[in-house]
């Protein structure tokens, strides 16, 4: 969360510093001009006003599916030999996974999504005790890895948890039904041994 707090503050400084670089060019064009002070006044007025709109501005305008598709289309591109494991390390996109998953872990009713959906599929599979998702993503088609890409970058954590979900419904048949330790689409629901209590130590 931090790391998304200090991102938007740079975002609001580099704001300000190029409104008032403009802001105050048009002044420097015309040192001659007789109205010169006059266009200064209004021209600081409405600096104020583009300061004060970018302190207020709302949230950007989320990118639309096609956006996020040319990007992902772009990225693979980019790096043709990498795999979809691979590309969450890449600049053009680790640092948006990041923010992502800094504003998920946030979200309680997303996280508790996951959760309940990796329970379900424990308990289809006939797991007991705490489970976890095992996600192998070496493997993907570019299709796959197209849709895993535009929900990262896209930077919402509801697109992620959706692909998530999706995977893991996926899944469930061939992991249940069919017996396979890790679907066709690199899905695994293990033991979550960590998240079981600690044994106390007995004496000799």
């Amino acid at each position: 969360m931090k790391t998304a707090t200090f991102h938007a503050s740079v975002v609001a400084a580099m704001a300000i510093a190029l409104l008032a670089s403009c802001g105050k060019s048009p002044e420097a064009a015309k040192p001659a001009a007789p109205e010169a002070p006059k266009a200064a006044g209004v021209s600081e007025t409405k600096l104020d006003a583009a300061i004060a709109d970018a302190l207020n501005a709302p949230a950007p305008v989320p990118a639309s599916a096609s956006d996020l598709e040319n990007e992902a289309k772009a990225i693979l591109a980019k790096y043709p030999g990498k795999t979809a494991q691979d590309l969450l390390n890449v600049p053009e996109v680790n640092q948006k996974l990041r923010n992502a998953l800094a504003k998920l872990s946030q979200d309680k009713p997303l996280l508790a999504r996951i959760n309940s959906s990796v329970d379900l599929a424990a308990q289809i599979k006939g797991l007991e005790g705490s489970a976890k998702l095992d996600l192998d993503m070496t493997k993907y088609d570019q299709a796959r890895t197209t849709r895993m890409l535009q929900a990262v970058i896209s930077e919402d954590p509801k697109q992620i948890v959706s692909f998530l979900v999706g995977e893991i419904g996926e899944a469930a048949p061939d992991i249940s039904f069919g017996g396979l330790d890790r679907a066709p689409n690199g899905v695994s629901i293990v033991p979550n041994p960590a998240a079981a209590p600690a044994k106390p130590d007995l004496p000799d």
